[in-house]
This record gives structure tokens, C-alpha cells and sequence, in this order.
């Protein structure tokens, strides 16, 4: 399934909403950013010929891809064949996307197996005709994890550094600490909007940054004060997340709100 909506205002920005569908409902949205003639991400494999086509008349210069998961690289090689775009990711993504990675069952359901394709390491900055992407660092979510920000404009693409401003769950992956670091540092940059790859345009994205920020940073405070005091990880997890959901049955563990206290309690 595509939908392709307008940059919430901005005319050189176009939002590409994607996601594999069961029963004709989308199982998890995804998605991806044409930003004059870059394209931000890529969306999932299962998506790759929707998007193919839905690009069909419109220029794509550079393929920008924010990490290397597949609901973000998934359609580099289709786009390759037939655009001649070549992927360019962070240095440490670059095996990732050539050799390939583990893929949990769930992961495959929900977006696909990627194949293999050819990728190129990004700069410090990335000209894409009149814009200028800066390459922001941004671990946590993964290890080669970037945003891409355009100064003149204040526009910041965050891929998976965003989600929402309240997570419910932390993936078994995930390093908490960087994770916050990275936010508290995009949030200091000269912003006027975000664009999150799951959830489109940031309705008062800063904002909605700065507060995400301080959550994590209040949860994870605490948790170790539960921990400290010696409540099993399952007690503090009710205390200081919430409850489990459908997310973390479905991907078994792997995505779960009990990860937090986990990363937490990694870090102590």
C-alpha cells in the first residue's frame, strides 16, 4: 500500500507513506521523503515496485538512507535497476547493506527480505542540487543511525530517531543512553520542522524532540530508582513503562516495553 501525501506545507517535500497490508489493513507504516531531488529512505522491500512507480516522472538525483534497516533501505536495489541510484548510508551501514543482515521472523513478515545491494559511505554533507543534507550522527536506535539536516531551511529528517514522543517499546538492540544523547543534541539545532519516516511531518516537531528527550530521560531515572531498590525487572518495568501489547508478541521479546528497564539496568 502507498500513499503519497504533501510535506504538510512545503512543496519541495513529498511523503511517500508505505506498508505491506493483511486483510487489506497495514500492518506497520513506513515510509519515505522526496526532498527536492533526494530521496530520504526508501521504505521496505515489500513496497519497492509501489514506490518504483509512484516515482515515475519525478527527478531523484541521491538515495539517502538514514540506517540500514529494511523498512528504510528496502527498495535501493529496485531503485538501482531501474533509476541507477546508488544508496549512500553511514560508513559503518555500508557492509550492512552489501553482505546483508540478521532478520528477525517478525521483521520479515511485516517489510520483507532486502536483498543485497551496492552502497556508497556519506559525507559530512550531501549537496543534492540547492540543498545541503548535513549528516548528524544520531545512535541509539542502531549503531549507523544519521539525520539529515538542511540549515537553510531548518528541516530535519530524524528516519527512526523520533517514532513519538512517548515509546511504548525499546528494541533488545537499542542503547537507551545514546539513544537520549542523540536527541538532547538534534533538539539544539536551529529547527523549524521534523519529518519522522513512520508518522510523516511533526506536528510542533522541536518541541515534540525536546519533550521526547526529557520522557526518556525521566523514565530511565526511574527505573534505576526502582532497580536500586531491588524490584524484580518486571515489577519496575509495570512501574516505570507500562504494560506489554501486541508488539511484543508479535515480534517475541524483541520489541518490548520490559527492554527499557533492560537498558537501564545494562547501563547501571
Amino acid at each position: 500500500m502507498i500513499r503519497i501525501e504533501p510535506g504538510a506545507g512545503d512543496r519541495d517535500v513529498t511523503f511517500f507513506r508505505l506498508a505491506r497490508t493483511l486483510a487489506g489493513r497495514p500492518l506497520y507504516w513506513s515510509g519515505a521523503y522526496l526532498v527536492g531531488g533526494a530521496l530520504v529512505d526508501c521504505g521496505p522491500p515489500v513496497t519497492a515496485p509501489e514506490l518504483t512507480r509512484a516515482l515515475d516522472g519525478r527527478r531523484v538525483d541521491a538515495l539517502l538512507v538514514t540506517h540500514h534497516h529494511e523498512d528504510h533501505m528496502g527498495a535501493a536495489a529496485l531503485l538501482g535497476r531501474h533509476r541507477g541510484l546508488v544508496p549512500k548510508i553511514h560508513a559503518s551501514g555500508v557492509p550492512r547493506l552489501e553482505r546483508g543482515f540478521p532478520q528477525e521472523t517478525y521483521r520479515r513478515v511485516a517489510w520483507g527480505r532486502p536483498p543485497r545491494v551496492h552502497a556508497e559511505a556519506l559525507g559530512a554533507e550531501e549537496a543534492v542540487g540547492a540543498l545541503r543534507f548535513e549528516v548528524i550522527p544520531t545512535p541509539g536506535h542502531s549503531a549507523d543511525h544519521v539525520c539529515f539536516f538542511e540549515r537553510e531551511r531548518g528541516w530535519l529528517f530524524t528516519g527512526d530517531l523520533f517514532l513519538a514522543e512517548r515509546l511504548r517499546y525499546l528494541r533488545d538492540d537499542e542503547d537507551l543512553d545514546s539513544l537520549i544523547t542523540s536527541l538532547e543534541s538534534v533538539a539544539r539545532l536551529p529547527l523549524t520542522r521534523v519529518f519522522c519516516a513512520h508518522r510523516g511531518p511533526v506536528r510542533d516537531g522541536p518541541a515534540a524532540l525536546r519533550r521526547k528527550a526529557e520522557h526518556l530521560s525521566g523514565l530511565r531515572q526511574s527505573a534505576r530508582e526502582l532497580l536500586a531498590q531491588g524490584l524484580p525487572e518486571r515489577e519496575v518495568t509495570r512501574r516505570a513503562v507500562g504494560p506489554e501489547g501486541f508488539l511484543t508478541w508479535f515480534s517475541l521479546g524483541r520489541f518490548s516495553a520490559r527492554n527499557f528497564v533492560k537498558a537501564v539496568a545494562r547501563g547501571r
